[in-house]
């Protein structure tokens, strides 16, 4: 299973065009997943005329032009060659069977808490996530993509939103992508988290998911840490590079 090409599925943009199988996508810059060519399969041309095309696409839109690919493959390393060095956003793509890891959230995690799940964005879930900066570029990346998506909002006593989450399901290959995870400051190391992704896994293997994935920095040391609990490891290394 190319995770690359189902983690595309998971993950929005404001505007997207293709050049043959590689996807082009932009959101005003915000986040290098919705700002980048996917290249997911064969674009029809050599690869430096398919550079300068991503190029030229994101020139017009005032962006810089970026590739995602997988830290060593063949096309990285085809790209670094003909003189595109500089790479940004790198990340771990990790990867866990979905009902292992739903059973030990389901063993760890406060049964006496639930998070609410949702089809729409919650109004107010960038008051977690990102800090409070829900622009609309923001919220169109997270209600976009080609998959079945659901939030997770975890909620205290007065109803203020303390922990949040988002999944999207891509029911081709029966993958959950797991994201836009965020705890408020002053509720973190009280398993909110937990919660958020059991009822977000959950929901998934309701929807006929049974694996599940996500992407995590890898100086995010605690979140490594539960996600090595949760039984996920690492599918790959992957960055973009600009053109």
């Amino acid at each position: 299973m190319d995770l690359q090409a189902v983690a595309a599925t998971g993950w929005g943009y404001v505007e997207h065009s293709y050049i043959g199988e590689w996807e082009l996508r932009a959101a005003g810059g915000h986040t290098s997943r919705a700002n980048c060519a996917l290249p997911i399969g064969d674009s029809g041309m050599t690869l430096p005329e398919s550079l300068n095309a991503v190029r030229h696409w994101f020139e017009e839109r005032g962006l810089p032009g970026r590739v995602q690919t997988v830290e060593g493959s063949s096309l990285d390393q085809a790209i670094a060659a003909l003189g595109y060095r500089e790479t940004e956003g790198a990340a771990l793509r990790r990867s866990a069977p979905l009902r292992p890891a739903l059973e030990i959230l389901r063993a760890s995690a406060n049964d006496a808490r639930i998070a609410e799940l949702t089809k729409e964005l919650p109004a107010d879930y960038f008051t977690v996530y990102r800090r409070g900066l829900g622009i609309p570029e923001f919220q169109t990346i997270l209600t976009t993509g080609d998959a079945e998506i659901a939030f997770a909002v975890v909620r205290g006593d007065n109803g203020e939103a303390l922990s949040v989450g988002r999944v999207a399901i891509d029911k081709a290959t029966g993958h959950a992508g797991i994201a836009a995870l965020a705890t408020s400051e002053h509720a973190r190391r009280r398993g909110l988290a937990r919660i958020v992704l059991r009822d977000l896994l959950a929901f998934s293997a309701e929807h006929g998911a049974e694996n599940t994935y996500l992407e995590v920095e890898e100086q995010n040391v605690p979140a490594l840490a539960l996600y090595d609990s949760l039984g996920f490891t690492t599918a790959h290394r992957y960055h973009t590079r600009l053109l």
